[in-house]
């Protein structure tokens, strides 16, 4: 895998956690306000019982003036309803009726007032105007602005227990004892010219459809918010099965590249430079590999070129000890090249066979293992040099040397090699063990 797809593999990776993580801290939020009940009413909001009882109020009112009288429903907070004493106007100078209903959270009160529109304005110096976009309208809807005079109004206050009650938390027990009747009691006030409180007498509340309009809010953002969950926990499994395949596709690329990717390491480490830094000692690891292989190769041939030539000198031997020591070397399996090198080199001396040219090139192959091709054509052109000025015995020494200095060098590679191997692995080891 090339080095921009190595980078491509770790962005996708990072954004994908990125995702994740946004998701997994979305679904604990979501979760919270769905299921924490303090967190879910504030998301709700606060009940608006009296604005319920209200405008269920205006909704019987108009239905039982058979959608005559427009009735107008206001929020005012800071109302009073004061009473009202106005004296009776005759039915033939009212030209028609208007319910206004006012509202208030913070008394717990509804202050109904009926208002008269005369026909001749000019006998009343008080009268309030009335706009077809005033509050909200239940019935018929005003056409034009209108004037009307307070003929009678009723105050009603609502305890706070009653209210309680309607709250879509509260788990209400039936029968109700005297004391819980006479605390859920509301108290009405009436004033204005007629004597009786003309269609509110007959309007009558259900407890169960006004504990289900004062909780519509409540459900409608438990319902948002529970597909919001859904959608949430959609996404995350989305995106936790994407880093699943590139996980997948990650520890493919290492086993290439000889490198364990457990899933802690996956998620904590830069792909990118795990993969890169695998890549890069497992091609170390060939190439030393190779190396060691050409190496025991050419000495192993050496070693069988050595072996033929004892094979060949033996019948020629006349020392019986040194004609048992070849025979017993030529016998034993594997060869011990060290010691088929020497005895080599034993039997070129005693047999005489060989210039000091040769025996000096014999010594000077046993160091071909353990050197470069050019360090070798350096210390046989200078051993050759050491021949021609000083003789066979110095030239010997110096390639005595040379083999035992570069030989002493091989081990400590190998030493070396080993160690740095044990270091690897025991890191990987520390990477892969669970956090």
């Amino acid at each position: 895998m090339v080095d921009s797809e190595v980078e491509l593999l770790d962005r996708t990776k990072r954004r994908t956690m990125l995702v994740l993580c946004v998701t997994a801290v979305s679904l604990l939020a979501l979760s919270a306000l769905r299921f924490v009940p303090r967190l879910n009413d504030a998301l709700s909001g606060k009940p608006e019982y009296v604005r319920i009882l209200t405008e269920t109020f205006a909704r019987q009112l108009a239905s039982q003036t058979q959608m005559q009288f427009p009735v107008i429903v206001e929020q005012d907070e800071h109302g009073i309803c004061p009473p009202v004493s106005a004296a009776s106007v005759p039915d033939e100078e009212v030209r028609g009726t208007i319910y206004l209903l006012t509202y208030s959270e913070q008394q717990h009160l509804t202050c109904i007032s009926t208002y008269i529109v005369p026909t001749d304005e000019s006998r009343f110096s008080v009268l309030r105007s009335f706009t077809p976009t005033e509050g909200k309208v239940f019935g018929p809807r005003l056409l034009g602005m209108v004037k009307g005079i307070t003929e009678n109004r009723i105050y009603h206050t609502y305890s706070a227990e009653y209210l309680k009650r309607l709250h879509w938390r509260y788990t209400p027990h039936f029968p109700l004892s005297a004391s819980e009747a006479a605390a859920l009691k509301s108290q009405s006030y009436y004033s204005g010219a007629a004597q009786q409180q003309g269609g509110s007498a007959s309007i009558e509340f259900d407890y169960g459809d006004l504990r289900a309009e004062v909780a519509q809010r409540h459900r409608n953002v438990d319902v948002a918010l529970t597909w919001l969950l859904v959608g949430a926990v959609a996404l995350f499994l989305f995106f936790l099965r994407k880093l699943g395949l590139l996980y997948r596709r990650s520890a493919q690329y290492s086993r290439l590249y000889e490198l364990k990717l457990t899933p802690g390491v996956f998620v904590k480490a830069n792909i990118a430079t795990q993969l890169n830094a695998a890549r890069r000692q497992y091609f170390e690891r060939q190439h030393q590999a190779q190396e060691r292989l050409r190496a025991e190769e050419k000495l192993r041939a050496l070693t069988t070129t050595w072996q033929e030539g004892l094979r060949s000198a033996l019948p020629n031997l006349i020392d019986e000890s040194l004609r048992r020591r070849v025979q017993e070397c030529l016998d034993h399996e594997p060869p011990d090249w060290e010691e088929v090198k020497s005895l080599w080199v034993e039997v070129q001396e005693r047999t005489g066979t060989k210039t000091p040219a040769d025996k000096l090139n014999l010594l000077l192959e046993s160091t071909k293992p353990y050197c470069t091709e050019e360090e070798f054509a350096t210390g046989r052109a200078e051993a050759f040099a050491i021949l021609n000025r000083s003789g066979f015995r110095a030239a010997r020494t110096f390639a005595i040397t040379m083999h035992d200095q570069f030989r002493l060098r091989a081990r400590e590679m190998e030493e070396l090699e080993t160690k740095s191997s044990t270091i690897r692995q025991q890191a990987e080891g520390v990477l892969s063990r669970p956090s």
